[in-house]
């Protein structure tokens, strides 16, 4: 770290000249603030089809690589509404002005205390880090918490540590050398390099060819040139089919993640599943409210709210399927892609049960929650980049195990959103108000149908769990904390399931109840064992972070509506003129 940051200690204090980065022919004025689009929009898709290997190994297109950078040192999808690979074009062709730019996000108070960010500010310019001697400002800072164990590091802290490896991407991006668009010929492991590893890992030929290129780029782009920054996209190009033909992607995969950046759909799909939920709840409640509602009018926004949760289902289908020729494999191997699986789990079981039982409650709560859990994958602490599997990973149980075990959170999640609006309607218990007693009663059934069928999911996918966990640990079943919640998990809706069976117990609050307070063991499962455990499926890295104090104020709201619920459920009666049972199916205490 002292070297990058003595790096940048010279950067700060003598400013980017054109000759740190070969290349560079004059251009537009390295001081304008403003972003300059110099290069049609033709020649810019043909630099963002260029394949590059990031750090990871994988190759993927430029446009990736330029929207991953633009999201992780500005926590932004897009700087002044412009295209990411306009920004990292600017990037390299005005260094300097972008030095001076506020592009990295600071969003911890302390940080910005700290840092003497004026009040409102919420990004700082890299040049503002350092004193006018050139001497990093955070340096003993960070060399502080990077020396703490992590799970003694303070919230600033980590925060210190983010803002520094922004801090250096930057001056990476700014510089050209995470552009690594020049495979090394007859390179063992296939490895590829950007401009500064050219002459240490190539002959002269193929050295005189890369950096033939990397001119033309870079002096087509600083010089306003499209025709010159053409002819180097296509050297590079055909450098690229020369030396590295074995690594690149296919045409098809190629297509599948150009479009995923283009389109972002499962970031479009966060407000179509709010719409639709919106939409069937608010069906859902203007029945019950306002019973004499025009059948025609509820007819028809049920029927909307319907057809727009189908097409949201197929959209993400579709979308995942893109993923999955992009990455060539399933996305089921982060934090990111199950949730984006276990939205559209949550998302086709309510539309199937919704088309079956046409409650508009079902697809409502479905499309709420999906909304929810595609909304935090969007979370910063949720990287949405394609990464490659690590090698106990790379087995063909990674789309049985894993798909059958996430899709059982998906029913049960589902059915802890049932749940929920059960334990709502418990709460407007009152005499002769029946159209409340009858919703309760036909959710309680549909509710023991959709845990049913996540326990078995569950089940299922615990026992081949521990098959793959035999063949890649040789052992079935070791008291990993992962797997030792996943059992913990399906006693719980096992005991669940079954309390009907008690006399007691045998009403609709208490399945909902259960239902509503078992998903704490499924997030636990999911979430805790994933990021607040250690363990052989801890993500943690071997250190275990802190719970975070929301988890504690959701807690606390769960056990509110469970005990105002419970109350109003045995104070409260239906009146005269309710039967205790409808259908055979157990009716409301009281």
């Amino acid at each position: 770290m002292m070297l990058t940051a003595l790096a940048l200690c010279l950067l700060a204090s003598s400013g980017v000249r054109g000759g740190d980065i070969p290349g560079y022919t004059g251009g537009p004025d390295a001081t304008d603030p403003q972003t300059v689009h110099y290069l049609a929009s033709g020649v810019k898709q043909d630099f963002g089809k260029l394949i590059v290997q990031d750090y990871q190994g994988r190759m993927k297109p430029v446009d990736t690589l330029a929207r991953e950078l633009v999201r992780k040192i500005t926590k932004r999808f897009s700087v002044d509404g412009t295209e990411p690979v306009d920004t990292y074009l600017d990037w390299l062709a005005r260094p300097r002005a972008w030095w001076n730019k506020p592009v990295l996000r600071v969003s911890h108070p302390g940080l910005r205390t700290l840092l003497g960010m004026e009040k409102g500010a919420t990004h700082i310019a890299p040049a503002a880090l350092f004193d006018a001697q050139g001497n990093y400002r955070l340096e003993q800072d960070v060399d502080l918490a990077l020396r703490t164990a992590d799970r003694d590091r303070s919230s600033l802290q980590r925060k210190l540590i983010a803002l520094d490896e922004r801090l250096n991407l930057f001056y990476l991006s700014i510089q050209g050398r995470s552009l690594r668009i020049f495979p090394v010929p007859g390179d063992r492991d296939r490895a590829w390099v950007g401009w500064d590893g050219v002459s240490g890992r190539m002959g002269p030929k193929a050295a005189g060819a890369a950096f033939g290129a990397w001119r033309e780029l870079m002096g087509g782009l600083r010089a306003g040139r499209g025709d010159v920054f053409a002819r180097g996209v296509d050297a590079a190009a055909a450098f690229q089919q020369d030396h590295g033909a074995a690594v690149l992607p296919s045409g098809a995969a190629l297509k599948a993640e150009l479009i995923l950046n283009r389109l972002q759909p499962f970031v479009q799909l966060v407000w179509v599943y709010a719409a639709v939920g919106i939409l069937l709840l608010s069906r859902f409640a203007l029945g019950l409210v306002r019973p004499r509602t025009r059948p025609a009018l509820l007819k028809a926004v049920h029927g909307t709210g319907f057809v727009l949760l189908a097409a949201a289902c197929l959209g993400h289908l579709g979308a995942f399927i893109l993923r999955w020729m992009a990455a060539g494999r399933a996305p089921l191997s982060n934090g990111y892609e199950t949730l984006v699986f276990v939205a559209l789990v949550v998302a086709a079981a309510g539309m199937l049960h919704e088309a079956r039982e046409r409650t508009a409650v079902v697809g409502g709560v479905a499309s709420l929650l999906a909304f929810l859990v595609l909304g935090t994958s969007m979370m910063s602490f949720f990287d949405p980049a394609i990464g490659l599997l690590m090698p106990v990973l790379n087995s063909y149980w990674l789309n049985i195990h894993v798909t059958v075990i996430t899709a059982s959170y998906g029913f049960l999640g589902l059915g802890a959103m049932v749940g929920a609006v059960i334990l709502l309607l418990h709460l407007a218990k009152g005499p002769r108000r029946t159209r409340v007693y009858d919703s309760i009663l036909r959710l309680d059934r549909l509710l023991m149908n959709i845990n049913l069928a996540g326990l078995a999911l569950l089940t299922v996918g615990t026992l081949l769990g521990g098959v793959w966990a035999n063949e890649s640990w040789g052992r079935y079943w070791g008291w990993d904390p992962k797997e030792s919640w996943s059992l913990v998990s399906i006693l719980v809706y096992t005991a669940v399931s079954h309390l009907r069976l008690a006399p007691a117990l045998g009403g609709p609050w208490a399945l909902a109840a259960g239902s509503f307070a078992g998903i704490s063991t499924v997030v636990m499962t999911f979430f805790g064992v994933n990021y607040f455990l250690t363990g052989l499926h801890s993500y943690a890295q071997g250190s275990a972070q802190k719970v975070p104090g929301w988890v504690w104020v959701l807690a606390g709201a769960m056990i509110l509506l469970l005990a105002l619920s419970f109350l109003a459920d045995r104070r409260r009666g239906w009146g005269a003129g309710t039967p205790d049972a409808a259908d055979g199916a157990p009716g409301p205490n009281g």
